[in-house]
């Protein structure tokens, strides 16, 4: 399985995409299972790294980035938006049915991909355990 850490030390690259795709798939996910509960954690997920890292003055990250409410969901996909200083409603992550391919942040490089990245890969996490107690409460 990939490391956590190994992808966290990668975020700021573009390969961090294709390593956080194969963690979502290492750790038995699957996109038609999402639901929009699941986004709203992963929204809250990726605001705490923003956070983080906004605090960190050694980052040059886009300022005021912020996770937007609202998550759209249509017959295609779920997609989650991102405001910054100079743009609003950004793609931030889209889950798309039509593919079962996750996109991150196409717009973002470097340090702007990192709370993402971060975020998604502990969501990640959160949904592993999640669907694990699920499967436990069911054979109960």
């Amino acid at each position: 399985m990939i490391n956590r850490l190994d992808i966290f030390e990668k975020a700021h690259l573009p390969q961090s995409s294709n390593l956080a795709r194969k963690y979502f798939e290492e750790c038995g996910l699957k996109i038609s299972e999402i639901k929009l509960d699941d986004c709203e954690k992963l929204s809250k997920l990726i605001t705490s790294e923003i956070k983080t890292l906004l605090k960190d003055k050694t980052y040059h990250m886009v300022k005021c980035l912020k996770m937007r409410k609202k998550i759209k969901k249509d017959r295609y996909g779920i997609y989650l938006f991102v405001d910054g200083v100079y743009f609003i409603k950004r793609l931030a992550i889209e889950f798309s049915f039509e593919d079962s391919k996750i996109n991150f942040c196409t717009w973002a490089s470097g340090c702007n991909r990192i709370p993402f990245i971060r975020g998604f890969i502990n969501w990640c996490d959160w949904m592993k355990i999640s669907k694990e107690n699920n499967s436990l409460e069911v054979t109960r």
